[in-house]
C-alpha cells in the first residue's frame, strides 16, 4: 500500500517561510567574522610561538597600564598666593633638657605686629627627667591647677595692683598680665609678679609641679599669619606691652640660661615631606625659628587615569596585539609555504 508522506507539522509549529530564510541570509552577510570548519584549520609551531610571544607582550602592556591606572600623578606649578588672609599651621615637637616647664614659654611674632605670648591652648608640655625620660603625661595649660589652695572669686572681684599704677589707668588688675604690666611701671620684677594671687591662679599644673633640674618637651601646633616672623622660647618672663614683646629677667640670669634643644619635628604640613630639621640637636645661647613666606606658592594637582580610559587602553592592547600577531603569523606561514624546501618536501 502506498501512503502519502505528510510534509506539514503535526504539532502545529510554524513552517519556515521564504522570507525568514532571506532574512537569515542577509544577517549572515553582515557577519564580519567568517568561521572555518575544524578540518580546514592549520596549526603550526611557528603560529604557536607567535601566540606565546603575543600573550607575553599583552601581559606586560596590561601590567604597565594597570600601574598607571593605580598611580596618582602629581603636577607642580607656581601660582600667585591669594590666601594671605588664611593662617599657616606650623607643627613642632622640641625638647629643652635644661629648661623646666615653668621656664619654657613659646612666643610668636611677625612683621604685621601680631604677637602670641605664652601660647598654651595648642601647645602641650611634658616634664622630662635629667636623663630625658618623660615624667607624667603631656598636658596643655589648665589655669588654677590646684583650686583647693585658692578661694573662689566673688562676682564683684577687683584684683589688687599691689601699689603699682597700671599704664592704661586700670584700678583693678584681675589677670596676671595686668599685674605684670603694673609691675613694669615700678622697680619690681616679673618674678615678684609670679607670686601674686592672679598669677598663681592662672598657673598651670605643669608649671606648679615642675622642679629644678628637670627638662620640658613642647609639642603641638601654632597658627601664624602668612607673613615673615618667628617663634622662640625667650629668656625670663614674657608679656605684651603697647604692641611690644617684653622679656624681663634678673641680672646674671643670661649666663645660666641654657636653651639647648632637640628638634624631634618641625614642619609645615605637606603630604610626603620630611622636615629638614627633624631629629636635630643644637646647643646655643638663644633659639629663634624664623619663617619667611614668598608671594608665590607651588600648587600641586593630583590626577589619575579614569577607568574608562584604562578599559579603552586594555581593549586597544588586546585588539592590536591579536591583529599584529595574526599578520605576523600569516607572513611566516605563507613564506614557508612558498619556500623551495617546503615544496620539495611536499613533492616527495
Amino acid at each position: 500500500m502506498l501512503r502519502q508522506r505528510n510534509t506539514g507539522r503535526d504539532d502545529g509549529g510554524a513552517v519556515p517561510t521564504e522570507s525568514s530564510f532571506s532574512t537569515r541570509q542577509i544577517l549572515k552577510k553582515v557577519d564580519v567574522y567568517p568561521k572555518l570548519h575544524r578540518e580546514f584549520k592549520v596549526q603550526t609551531e611557528a603560529g604557536a610561538t607567535v601566540s606565546l610571544v603575543a600573550m607575553v607582550i599583552m601581559a606586560i602592556l596590561f601590567l604597565s597600564e594597570l600601574r598607571d591606572f593605580l598611580t596618582v600623578s602629581k603636577h607642580e606649578h607656581m601660582v600667585v598666593d591669594t590666601s594671605t588672609t588664611e593662617k599657616l599651621q606650623i607643627t613642632f615637637d622640641i625638647s629643652y633638657p635644661a629648661l623646666t616647664c615653668r621656664e619654657a614659654h613659646m612666643n610668636a611674632m611677625d612683621v604685621a605686629g601680631d604677637l602670641q605670648v605664652n601660647m598654651h591652648h595648642t601647645v602641650f608640655k611634658t616634664r622630662l627627667a635629667a636623663d630625658g625620660t618623660p615624667i607624667g603625661e603631656a598636658m596643655t595649660h589648665v589655669p588654677n591647677a590646684h583650686p583647693e589652695t585658692l578661694e573662689p572669686l566673688p562676682a564683684d572681684y577687683c584684683g589688687s595692683c599691689y601699689g603699682n599704677t597700671h599704664p592704661s589707668g586700670l584700678t583693678c588688675c584681675n589677670t596676671c598680665d595686668q599685674v605684670k604690666e603694673a609691675f613694669m611701671t615700678s622697680d619690681k620684677t616679673l618674678d615678684d609678679a609670679e607670686s601674686t594671687e592672679q598669677c598663681l591662679r592662672e598657673r598651670g599644673k605643669e608649671e606648679v609641679d615642675s622642679k629644678k633640674g628637670e627638662g620640658c618637651r613642647l609639642h603641638g601646633s601654632m597658627f601664624v599669619n602668612r607673613v615673615a616672623g618667628n617663634f622662640h622660647v625667650g629668656l625670663g618672663r614674657t608679656f605684651h606691652r603697647e604692641g611690644r614683646l617684653v622679656h624681663q629677667f634678673l641680672p646674671g640670669q643670661q649666663f645660666t640660661y641654657n636653651p639647648s634643644h632637640i628638634i624631634h619635628e618641625y614642619v609645615v604640613p605637606y603630604p610626603g615631606m620630611k622636615g629638614p630639621l627633624d631629629n636635630v640637636a643644637k646647643t646655643a645661647d638663644r633659639v629663634f625659628f624664623i619663617f619667611e613666606l614668598s608671594a608665590f606658592v607651588v600648587q600641586v594637582d593630583a590626577t589619575s587615569v579614569p577607568f574608562t580610559h584604562f578599559l579603552m587602553r586594555v581593549c586597544a592592547i588586546v585588539g592590536g596585539m591579536v591583529s599584529i600577531a595574526g599578520f605576523v603569523d600569516s607572513l611566516i606561514y605563507h613564506y614557508f609555504k612558498k619556500s623551495p624546501s617546503s615544496s620539495t618536501s611536499s613533492a616527495k
